[in-house]
């Protein structure tokens, strides 16, 4: 018997987390995951798992983030505008089922030299659903047009 997912961890360029039950995604497509060995951060050189391109459909009722830090409580009205917003999702941690976990690197270049901003990812929310899509060559209408 295979794997199944659990949840789906975000991991955002200025540090933040967003973490998503299986049962709340509708589309999901990771394209051309690989194995490179990379150093990131100035850090150990470690295997690590390039995506060439990502798309995602999330549901109404993941438009929330959960925490008990004050300091984040403020981002429980909705992490869909914030994610729109702000537009700088790094990689994703896939975990399974049996407690395994895997990152996914997504194609990410800043847009200006102090900026966190992905040019790669783009963003809407439609009928009540977040559209994402971190692509070098498309742009979420390309993807998911209205």
């Amino acid at each position: 018997m295979g794997r199944k997912v659990q949840t789906f961890n975000f991991h955002f360029h200025n540090g933040g987390q967003w973490e998503i039950p299986v049962e709340l995604v509708g589309d999901i497509w990771i394209k051309r995951v690989s194995t490179s060995l990379g150093r990131i951060n100035d850090g150990e050189i470690v295997e690590i798992h390039p995506s060439e391109a990502f798309r995602m459909e999330l549901l109404p009722e993941a438009d929330t983030f959960q925490t008990t830090d004050i300091n984040q409580g403020g981002l429980e009205a909705g992490m869909f505008e914030t994610v729109i917003k702000n537009q700088d999702i790094e990689r994703l941690t896939v975990v399974w089922d049996n407690d395994d976990s895997e990152e996914v690197y997504f194609p990410f270049e800043i847009t200006e030299e102090s900026g966190t901003v992905n040019k790669f990812m783009s963003g809407k929310i439609q009928d009540g659903k977040l559209f994402l899509v971190i692509d070098v060559n498309n742009h979420v209408n390309d993807i998911y047009p209205n």
